[in-house]
């Protein structure tokens, strides 16, 4: 039997799992897919810029204080799992620069301002003349035409998500963390309002148990259908968002490239990858691409660099982000289950969160005061969840 046992082997379920193995609890990890199938291999991994003092005090909302958090820990992340496991994750500070061509896109860069200020995030209006020495490759004839505003931001940084995943598994295998890939949770066993069992549909539909003092759900876009099993309903929508990866000369592009707010970017990786994202669609658990996203984000592209129109993608792909009603992620004890933990709901914001997320679920699971109050992402509050009701 172990201490915990994780249900769900993404970002989010891999750091609780590597935190907790790194304080001594023994550790299982039940994912549904293999590692490249899980929803966070198909993350971009962006992390917007946050203050550029790591060392500053944390403010704001709830949800930006766990972002900031989080964000301050990533660096430390980078080293320790590059130390354990000599994988390099890709976390760089490359900075990033938004820019607006419409009337919309300025309005929200403009609501961006407004957060920036509040929150000490550095940003510097910058000219056409400031883009094209930043940017040399985007002096192209659309951004001379349509350029409404531009903003740099030196601190926002990237992390490459497969990368990530692959360092954090090996890291807890390291550790001793045992995992079990392709197992989906038919049903738990309850006593005395505690679980004492998960129920698996294992590999080559062998079914098993696992057995554990402690038990959380990060499972993702999927852990409505986990949870429901526990007779409990707390609505986490899939949201599928498509990318386009190109390949281009290392250093065509500098900077991360936010148009608006960011719900389209552009990433380019240090060995010429260029990532161009992304989608939002209530679209169920369809994991497909489509030809309609996948020329809006070609043409996307092409505006701002004409020499991508010429050329064929190297990959394409989609992947589920989890979204809850209220945008806010849920993390903390299961209602009406005195041994079983959540950690869900991240919507976009899963890679940032993970690591803040991973300490703030170890701490409650291990009996410690957490850093933040966790009171705004509790499974019960107000309009969030449908039934607490317990398998009799």
């Amino acid at each position: 039997m172990h201490d915990c046992c994780i249900v769900g082997g993404g970002v989010i379920g891999l750091s609780i799992a590597w935190e907790l193995a790194g304080r001594g609890k023994s550790v299982s990890v039940v994912s549904r897919d293999t590692p490249q199938n899980v929803a966070s291999w198909a993350a971009a991994g962006i992390f917007p810029a946050q203050s550029g003092d790591t060392h500053t005090q944390l403010r704001g909302t709830p949800i930006e204080r766990l972002t900031q958090y989080s964000d301050q820990l990533h660096r430390q992340w980078a080293e320790a799992l590059f130390e354990e496991t000599g994988i390099d994750n890709g976390f760089r500070r490359c900075g990033s620069i938004a820019i607006a061509t419409t009337k919309e896109t300025e309005a929200e860069i403009l609501d961006s301002v407004e957060k920036w200020d509040r929150l000490q995030v550095t940003h510097e209006s910058i000219s056409l003349k400031d883009l094209r020495k930043l940017e040399p490759v985007l002096d192209s004839g659309f951004i001379t035409d349509h350029l409404r505003s531009a903003y740099y931001l030196p601190h926002e940084t990237q992390v490459r998500p497969p990368r990530h995943l692959k360092a954090l598994r090996k890291a807890c295998l390291n550790r001793g963390v045992e995992v079990l890939d392709g197992g989906q949770v038919q049903s738990f066993n309850l006593e005395s309002g505690r679980i004492v069992a998960v129920n698996l549909e294992g590999q080559n539909a062998i079914p098993c148990s696992i057995h554990a003092s402690q038990f959380c759900i990060a499972a993702g876009a999927w852990s409505q259908h986990v949870l429901q099993k526990l007779n409990l309903n707390l609505p986490t929508r899939p949201w599928r968002g498509q990318i386009v990866l190109h390949k281009t000369d290392p250093g065509l592009l500098r900077h991360i490239i936010n148009i608006g707010s960011g719900l389209d970017y552009m990433i380019p990786r240090s060995d010429g990858h260029l990532l161009i994202g992304s989608t939002i669609e209530d679209v169920g658990f369809d994991v497909s691409t489509t030809p309609f996203s996948l020329e809006r984000l070609s043409t996307l592209a092409g505006e701002l660099l004409p020499e991508l129109i010429s050329r064929k993608p190297e990959a394409v792909w989609a992947g589920l982000r989890p979204g809850s009603p209220d945008g806010l992620p849920t993390i903390g004890r299961v209602p009406a289950v005195d041994n079983a933990w959540l950690a869900t709901g991240h919507y976009r914001s899963g890679f940032h969160l993970s690591t803040g997320t991973a300490h703030l679920i170890a701490d409650s699971m291990c009996g410690i005061s957490t850093q933040l109050q966790m009171e705004s992402f509790s499974a019960e509050r107000a309009g969030l969840l449908e039934s607490t009701r317990l398998v009799s």
